[in-house]
């Protein structure tokens, strides 16, 4: 893709690399600080991101061997692809949350195994009525699993915790612990300047991703979402620099936009349990619709259902139990 950089701040570039799937673009964000570079998020290790980063680099008068800190929002591989390769190249010092270390080497771990060697995902599909057997299981994960196109780094120099301050050069960037979208998932803070790198966390037109997955099936993804974009309101911010999408100001008015989004979607759902109970796949299959879509985009429709269906039982608008060997939901 054409190379385009935007000083979206004072010393703050925007950069936009590509990605082969929708968004089919990501922001990754380079900080001068002044005697220090800093880098959020790297994209996909793909040739075409890397030549474009570099000469994004270029642009801006510097290389990648010139990075002094690499800091991920989260182990994606749209976000933390590229880290490994970024990090032999500038021996640059990385952050991440030790939630997010332990996704990317399970990821990593993952990709050399097979379908055959995870029961206990396959007994979490069918327990909530996703029909497994139907689909190949060639396409149950993406394409660029077991590739180098997701090549993190999995020991970072610094695991990072919530309100973390970090000093390079002359700035201070704030850590801020943001669960939902992935576990470990953080925003960058620039207290003096107001601006916030929030990843995929408080994106201006989409909302991200959800899901209840089988490493934590008990979990509250969606419940730590709501939370997150509750606790990002605290801040004072004029510019919120996202993943993916425009550059914008209003962080609250877009915090609670997502919430209101959520809670919809979530009586949405109530209405169709109202009458008898259901499981995730079947509620997924009415609210995300049923025509022929690839697996991967139904399996993330189910857990994200699942999301909100545990999230209603916990605060009492709904139950679960269990029904010939699937867990089903009711509204209360």
């Amino acid at each position: 893709m054409a190379t385009k950089v935007v000083e979206v701040h004072p010393g703050i570039y925007e950069i936009f690399l590509p990605l082969p799937m929708r968004p089919t673009i990501i922001n990754v964000y380079l900080i001068d600080c002044h005697g220090a570079w800093t880098l959020i998020d790297t994209g996909m290790n793909s040739p075409d991101s890397v030549r474009t980063l570099e000469e994004a680099f270029t642009q801006v008068g510097i290389r990648i061997e010139d990075l002094d800190t690499l800091i991920a929002t989260h182990h994606h591989i749209d976000h933390f692809g590229a880290s490994g390769a970024i990090r032999r190249r500038s021996h640059a010092k990385t952050y991440l949350h030790p939630l997010e270390t332990e996704r990317a080497g399970r990821m990593l771990m993952f990709g050399k195994m097979s379908h055959a060697e995870r029961p206990e995902s396959r007994a979490f599909f069918q327990l909530h009525g996703f029909p497994i057997e139907d689909f190949s299981p060639t396409g149950m994960r993406p394409a660029w699993m077991g590739t180098e196109l997701y090549s993190p780094v999995t020991e970072p120099d610094h695991l990072t915790k919530d309100g973390d301050t970090l000093k390079v050069g002359d700035r201070t960037l704030e850590f801020i612990w943001t669960p939902g979208h992935s576990p470990g998932h953080n925003v960058i803070y620039l207290r003096k300047e107001k601006v916030m790198i929030v990843g995929d966390h408080l994106l201006p037109k989409i909302t991200p991703h959800v899901g209840v997955y089988p490493d934590n099936p008990d979990g509250n993804p969606l419940g730590d979402f709501i939370n997150s974009q509750l606790k990002v309101q605290r801040f004072e911010v004029q510019s919120v620099l996202p993943a993916h999408g425009g550059v914008y100001s209003d962080h609250r008015h877009r915090a609670n936009q997502i919430i209101e989004h959520h809670r919809y979607r979530e009586a949405e759902m109530l209405d169709l349990i109202k009458q008898r109970p259901k499981t995730a796949f079947e509620v997924a299959q009415t609210v995300f619709g049923g025509e022929e879509r690839p697996i991967f985009h139904v399996m993330a429709a189910t857990f994200e259902t699942l999301a909100h269906l545990q999230l209603a039982c916990i605060e009492g608008r709904a139950r679960k139990m269990e029904q010939n060997n699937r867990v089903v939901f009711q509204t209360v």
